[in-house]
């Protein structure tokens, strides 16, 4: 048997304050989809929600509910992670916890994103690598090991 299995994140900021995740998990026997506005000063899940497209036990959809358990946790409080998994995946649905791990995992780099194309409009001369250090450099609390 084989699987192919993708995940993908989006990001855009609806306003400066807020970042908006849009995650998908596909396979051949999965489709789910989560939405999630985080609060970028803080980490903290504001807004979620879900669509089961494609599931295999009919219990799945109740997992919805448990889903908005993610609402007010922080993707910077230590144990984050742990966390989504004990309260969404082994309560809900570990489908939808792993998108909200992957959007949570990509919160820093869509900030990051918006920082350098940011520097790069008011300034084309910038160097981007540099844009992202310097970033980087002023935010300690990001979680980004690859970029020194």
């Amino acid at each position: 048997i084989t699987l192919c299995r993708t995940q993908l994140v989006m990001a855009e900021f609806p306003d400066e304050k807020t970042v908006r995740f849009h995650g998908i998990l596909e396979d051949h026997i999965y489709a789910m989809e989560v939405e999630m506005d985080v609060s970028i000063p803080d980490g903290v899940i504001t807004k979620v929600t879900g669509w089961m497209k494609r599931y295999t036990n009919p219990v799945c959809p109740q997992a919805m509910d448990v889903l908005q358990k993610a609402v007010g946790m922080s993707l910077r409080e230590e144990g984050w992670m742990s966390k989504i998994n004990r309260e969404i995946g082994r309560l809900g649905c570990t489908h939808f916890a792993e998108i909200i791990l992957e959007c949570g995992r990509c919160l820093d780099e869509a900030r990051l994103a918006l920082a350098v194309g940011q520097t790069l409009e008011a300034n084309p001369q910038t160097d981007p690598n540099q844009a992202a250090r310097d970033w980087i450099d002023a935010h300690p609390e990001t979680m980004i090991p690859c970029v020194t």
